[in-house]
């Protein structure tokens, strides 16, 4: 009689106990899942100032890996719409987050596993953790993501925000001009589809 009392309890734990981390899937072990031939397209929109609108396709790849300094790293290639090759990146899944190879040294990206609040050293700015549960609704499909905000170190009158869903990668992608007390959205990466292997 005891255990029929114990296994309820044991299921409410697993499903509703993970307030500090999210898990997305089995699969969310890395938030970029970097695979040769996972592929994402985005829409890119710049909003300008006079309320001119610029928008276009972006598709991002992943086509190879290479060795670099003994490590395993992903090329990830990123083309505009009609398929021109507008660069060639290197990624790796670290036990702590996505890291690229820049300059002749591994920088983290994104840190993962996170908690909420948990800041770190980006490329060139300060990355903070803001929500670990955001859903988003794009189109007609839902993403439960994790929130980043991007803390400008060199020029203050932006501010970004990344949305990444653990297993699939970004999802939202924001830039906002501050100033006057206001903010504007001038730039606007948005999933539009992709294909996981």
């Amino acid at each position: 009689m005891n255990r029929i009392f114990q296994l309820p309890i044991l299921i409410f734990i697993l499903l509703f106990t993970h307030d500090n981390y999210l898990l997305c899937s089995e699969s969310a072990k890395e938030i970029l899942p970097l695979k040769i031939g996972n592929e994402w397209v985005e829409n890119i929109c710049r909003f300008g100032s006079y309320g001119d609108v610029n928008c276009h396709k972006r598709i991002t790849k992943v086509i190879a890996d290479t060795l670099i300094e003994s490590e395993k790293y992903y090329v990830v290639e990123v083309c505009d719409s009609n398929g021109k090759v507008q660069s060639r990146n290197y990624y790796i899944n670290k036990s702590d987050g996505l890291y690229s190879y820049i300059k002749y040294e591994s920088v983290m990206i994104l840190k993962y596993p996170v908690q909420k609040g948990d800041i770190f050293r980006g490329v060139t700015d300060t990355i903070k953790v803001d929500s670990m549960d955001v859903t988003l609704q794009l189109s007609d499909k839902s993403y439960k993501c994790i929130q980043y905000s991007v803390e400008r170190t060199y020029k203050v009158s932006y501010k970004m925000f990344i949305y990444c869903s653990p297993g699939i990668g970004r999802i939202l992608y924001e830039i906002y001009e501050i100033g006057d007390g206001k903010e504007e959205l001038k730039e606007r990466w948005e999933l539009l589809e992709y294909k996981l292997k």
